[in-house]
């Protein structure tokens, strides 16, 4: 080992020969590629230019990039050089001014290349070759201001080297770039690719770095003092911030598989999701271009057999109608999430419990799943930054989610069974096969839908950490990754798009509409006809009428009850009277015929014209009227029709309520007001004993038979609920086994009456405020017993019509109500039960006047 005189005397002004150690080459590219990855994987998730959040993805990219990748590289690089025989007398001392100079310069211009490169997803080949070089660009300034921090030697460049270095560092920088955001925009970024970039990146980085290596010579000025701190300092340095990136990686990886877990596990669970739509028909996502979305619960429990939550159940016509005006939620929820907090919690999410340890549904179940559905709603409006009145409106259908394939083929066997209309041959098999609803997920998946009317909502959204995306790009992730089980989800998502403008109305003038109902195959009630695509909608054509006189509806009389073939000989008979009836005759002629070529299907010769005209909503809050063709479909009978669908007939009926500017929205939040205040403001889980206590006492009351009126004359009238229900404005009588002996007897109305709540036993005030005030009820009850029924079974017998109600959304279909066939077999008039148990409200609309008629002609 030579003396430290002897080296000076012998290198100093002289070039000092150097060499490199390959152990450290490969550790200096692990070191950049890390840097480089997760540079990247932020540039993944910024979604915009403004925004607290999307800048500091912006530094902290900067930073991984300018101080892991490139800065942290060259100094572990350096390490690898041997001066002479690497003696400590000649390793290389660093400057602390530089070395700190060097680390900030390149975040400062990353910050620029990254802000030229832009965070939209079309791609600029002008802005990516911009930022690609200005990447370069600090890359190589960063390597020669580092080795301007070198303090004992001084530096010879040979210029070849130094333009090589540039060019790999500009290219690659270029190339990388290219690479990720391509990938980015066409939402084919996956992990691998984002790794295939990071590693060309990191060759940017290494590349240059060695090239220039190369291509530098060592001129000694003095000797290193003997202290190696400096450049082990540099080291230390280096190596901590890339483990402190390697950390962050590691926890970004995580979490991803942590999130995709959470997804599949979502797939099994009923879902809430938001579909977000900008002017242009983009959907808005997440980075990883999956829709937001919150848990509503494990699962929906089936309390019956065909209890499934389909779009026919009511608890989905109370949250459909919710959806509609988010006022009538929207003041108690924070009492719902105090509520939900005192329910018995399971799992690891610390989500209450709607199943007890014996499997069975707990007390007030529905209730408690309609609170779960609006603070999933509350929770999708604090995740976008947005207010609930905001969030957007229940879609009108549900995905299944969580189960990989198709749904089995049916039975060749009953599909001629429902062809030819015979069933004695399928026996067992159809009896197990044909009830099965077509839901072939493990869960469910309900959509909020919204279209944004301003530019600005938008880039709010991607303030927050969103970003907009065309259908076409994202559709494959969303429906695999979120395991959405439909044939068509781009059309779904399409379909969304389009019921969220909420546009789609008739206008208001005379229509000739077809109403054809269906019985429900595998299942209680009926289906209707409607258009596909808008299913609020009957199929229909306009008359170029404003309105009917009286002359017309006397014309329309002669007509009642005609089929389709000779109803347009009649009105071809009609063109021989006066003018004024023959283009009466011609207008109504041509609608007939338009209609019957739109539906496109036989079965609508078999419809019969019903005199009774109907008014319908229409655009802008008008009505219109309706000319109807009426026809029960035969259950065997197949309708296809490209541009017609079938809906759940009581859902239809939802529909018609809650179009823009109804009246019955504001009576849904009186509905709403009665039926969760008392139970989400309540002290503790168990029922109120005051409460209980008061409704004896008011039952007792009118059981006497003392029915007492408010005083008031135009009165509306609310469903009776379930007996345990704790609201202070509903009490139902349940059934006794006396009651069974009316059967026979002529339907019977009740009308009861209540007082207004004792401050003493009241329960706490709602935070919507104000004063409730309990209304006269009336409930028609029709029995029909199975002596008189004939061949009727006693499950579909019974019929409940509840007289003049202020709000509605159902057809009571019986036996598809929780706890109606328990009631069947413990001897209890079905229509009470479900009377009891529906806790909706009904009104008359023109679809109760169609469907009544359709029924009067079996």
């Amino acid at each position: 080992m030579s003396t430290s005189e002897e080296l000076l005397s012998k290198y100093q002004g002289e070039i000092v020969p150097r060499s490199f150690r390959p152990e450290f080459v490969v550790p200096s590219y692990i070191v950049s590629w890390v840097g480089a990855a997760l540079t990247l994987e932020l540039l993944n998730w910024r979604t915009s230019r403004n925004g607290l959040f999307n800048h500091l993805i912006l530094v902290s990219a900067a930073v991984a990039m300018g101080g892991v990748s490139i800065w942290c590289m060259h100094f572990v690089g350096n390490r690898s050089m041997v001066l002479n025989n690497d003696e400590p007398e000649l390793r290389i001392e660093y400057s602390f001014s530089y070395r700190a100079l060097s680390f900030f310069l390149p975040i400062v211009v990353l910050l620029a290349a990254f802000l030229a490169i832009g965070a939209n997803y079309n791609v600029s080949w002008k802005r990516i070759c911009c930022g690609g070089i200005l990447s370069g660009v600090a890359i190589c300034g960063m390597h020669y201001l580092g080795n301007a921090a070198i303090s004992n030697y001084n530096l010879e460049y040979d210029r070849v080297y130094v333009a090589g270095a540039s060019l790999i560092a500009i290219f690659d920088s270029v190339f990388s770039m290219s690479l990720f955001f391509m990938v980015k925009a066409s939402w084919k970024n996956t992990w691998w690719k984002r790794v295939m970039s990071a590693c060309v990146l990191a060759g940017a980085v290494s590349g240059m770095h060695w090239a220039a290596a190369i291509g530098t010579s060592y001129r000694l000025l003095h000797l290193n003092e003997g202290t190696q701190l400096s450049q082990m300092r540099a080291i230390l340095v280096a190596v901590s911030l890339a483990v402190i990136a390697a950390i962050f990686m590691i926890g970004s990886s995580t979490y991803a598989t942590w999130a995709t877990k959470r997804i599949a596990n979502k797939s099994q669970q009923v879902v809430l999701a938001t579909a977000v739509f900008d002017n242009s028909g983009r959907i808005l996502v997440n980075p990883d271009g999956l829709l937001p979305s919150e848990k509503i619960t494990d699962t929906y429990v089936e309390r019956i057999p065909g209890d499934t939550f389909t779009i026919a159940h009511p608890i989905f016509h109370w949250m459909f109608q919710a959806s509609r005006n988010w006022n009538s939620v929207s003041g108690m929820i924070d009492s719902m999430t105090k509520h939900l907090a005192r329910l018995p919690k399971g799992g690891h999410e610390s989500k209450a419990r709607l199943i007890d340890d014996g499997g069975k549904p707990i007390e007030r179940y529905d209730a408690i799943f309609r609170e779960s559905f609006c603070l999933a709603a509350a929770n999708l409006a604090d995740k976008l930054k947005e207010h609930l009145i905001d969030v957007g409106i229940l879609w009108d259908d549900i995905l299944a989610t969580g189960v990989d394939g198709l749904p089995q083929k049916t039975s060749p066997n009953i599909v001629r069974a429902l062809e030819e209309g015979t069933y004695e041959g399928v026996g067992r098999e159809f009896e197990s096969r044909l009830g099965r609803q077509p839901e072939y997920g493990r869960g469910s998946m309900m959509f909020l839908v919204r279209r944004l009317e301003h530019s600005h909502e938008a880039d709010r959204l991607e303030s927050a950490g969103f970003r907009f995306a065309d259908v076409d790009q994202v559709c494959g992730i969303i429906g695999t990754r979120m395991h959405i089980k439909a044939r068509d989800l781009k059309g779904k998502l399409a379909h969304m798009a389009t019921f969220a403008k909420q546009n789609i109305m008739v206008e208001p003038g005379v229509h000739l509409g077809f109403f054809g109902v269906k019985a429900r195959v595998g299942g209680f009630g009926f289906d209707v006809i409607v258009k596909k695509g808008a299913r609020h909608l009957l199929p229909s054509m306009p008359i170029s009428l404003r309105r009917l006189e009286s002359w017309q509806m006397d014309i329309i009389h002669q007509f009642d009850r005609m089929s389709v073939p000779l109803l347009l000989q009649s009105l071809d008979s009609l063109r021989l009277l006066s003018p004024r009836e023959m283009l009466f005759a011609s207008q109504l002629s041509d609608a007939l015929q338009a209609l019957r070529a739109w539906i496109d299907n036989p079965i609508f010769d078999d419809a019969v014209l019903t005199s009774k005209v109907v008014q319908i909503p229409c655009r802008d809050g008008k009505a219109g009227t309706m000319i109807a063709l009426c026809l029960m479909i035969p259950i065997h009978i197949s309708v296809d029709s490209p541009r017609c669908e079938f809906i759940p007939l009581n859902f239809f009926k939802v529909h018609q309520m809650v179009y823009k500017n109804s009246s019955h929205l504001e009576a849904f939040t009186r509905y709403v007001h009665r039926e969760l205040s008392p139970i989400v403001n309540a002290a503790s889980i168990s029922t109120p004993q005051a409460t209980y206590r008061y409704a004896r006492r008011a039952f007792r009351w009118n059981r006497i038979g003392s029915l007492r009126h408010l005083g008031r004359t135009d009165t509306n009238d609310y469903a009776v609920v379930e007996d345990n229900d704790t609201m202070p404005t509903k009490f139902g009588r349940k059934s006794s086994s006396n009651d069974s002996n009316h059967s026979n007897q002529e339907p019977v109305e009740r009308q009861i009456a209540y007082e207004p709540f004792d401050k003493a036993t009241a329960p706490p005030l709602s935070p919507l405020g104000g004063i409730m005030v309990s209304q006269e009820i009336q409930i028609d009850i029709r029995q029909v017993d199975d002596a008189s029924a004939g061949s009727i079974s006693t499950k579909t017998a019974d019929r409940v019509t509840l007289v003049k109600a202020g709000i509605g959304i159902d057809f009571m279909e019986m036996m598809g109500l929780p706890g109606a066939e328990e009631d069947a077999n413990s001897g209890k008039p079905l229509g009470l039960a479900v009377a009891e148990r529906e806790k909706v409200n009904q009104v008359i609309t023109f679809v109760d006047e169609l469907f009544a008629f359709c029924v009067d002609g079996l």
